[in-house]
């Protein structure tokens, strides 16, 4: 059930939120999620204390994508719910950021096995991000990526497989990302369950979306930062899924010296 939210008070004060913001990236880098989690519980409280309810919905945002990692599935659909109970209170999806804001409640809500639930918040973010944001917009291909994750998850493959290759799309066009490797490891997922779902092949296919997955990731012009870290890290599970345990390991181990080159 949705919490009440307090977007009538006027708030006694409010937070410093872009300074949380970059002390949380900061920990992101090193790969510190408990010292980001108790930053945002920490700031959390505080606002809520002062009614800065712009502060606390910020906050939200940022906890429900942490909790998402950390696989915490209480507190991430308590985060949800918190959020989603003060954007209704505000009107909507009024700006990118809120739409941001309702894509980031969808994909925990679809990574804690709610994606039937979690559809209709992203057709929310996606209406807003295609009426406001230019077509080569990168945040559309995090859209289309994790909209296509939970259609996925509905057996709604072909329309699933549609928004991934716009996400390609976008990504290629703009150039160097390495996000869009997340999308062709994706991709390989959902071929390989609608393969099982019909009782056919599809190594050829799977082998040739993984092979141009880790061409990306080998790409020159990429940074090898914290985001790429994240990336490796994510995309390496799918190489092992799929047996690929050379180029697994290999992910894994530029994401932990990444992390450990940050720490330093």
């Amino acid at each position: 059930m949705q919490e009440k939210c307090s977007c009538s008070k006027e708030p006694i004060g409010t937070i410093p939120i872009m300074r949380v913001i970059d002390k949380i990236d900061e920990m992101f880098e090193k790969d510190d999620l408990q010292g980001a989690k108790r930053v945002l519980e920490y700031w959390e409280q505080e606002a809520k204390a002062l009614g800065d309810t712009k502060g606390l919905l910020e906050i939200l945002s940022e906890q429900i994508g942490l909790y998402r990692k950390l696989g915490e599935r209480e507190k991430g659909l308590v985060a949800v719910d918190e959020a989603l109970a003060i954007l209704a209170c505000k009107g909507g999806a009024e700006s990118v950021n809120d739409a941001t804001i309702y894509l980031n409640c969808a994909t925990t809500m679809k990574a804690f096995s709610r994606a039937d639930e979690a559809i209709k918040y992203y057709e929310i973010a996606k209406q807003r991000y295609e009426t406001s944001l230019p077509k080569d917009d990168y945040r559309l291909a995090g859209l289309y990526n994790n909209y296509a994750t939970a259609l996925c998850d509905l057996h709604r493959y072909e329309e699933g497989r549609r928004c991934y290759e716009k996400a390609i799309e976008v990504l290629k066009n703009k150039g160097g990302f390495c996000e869009v490797a997340v999308s062709y490891v994706n991709l390989a997922h959902l071929v390989y369950d609608e393969a099982q779902s019909k009782g056919e092949e599809c190594d050829d296919e799977i082998e040739a979306l993984l092979d141009k997955a880790y061409k990306h990731l080998d790409d020159a012009s990429l940074t090898h930062d914290g985001n790429y870290a994240f990336v490796c890290s994510k995309c390496a599970p799918a190489f092992g899924f799929f047996g690929y345990f050379m180029q697994k390991e290999e992910l894994e181990n530029r994401a932990k010296q990444i992390y450990k080159n940050n720490r330093k």
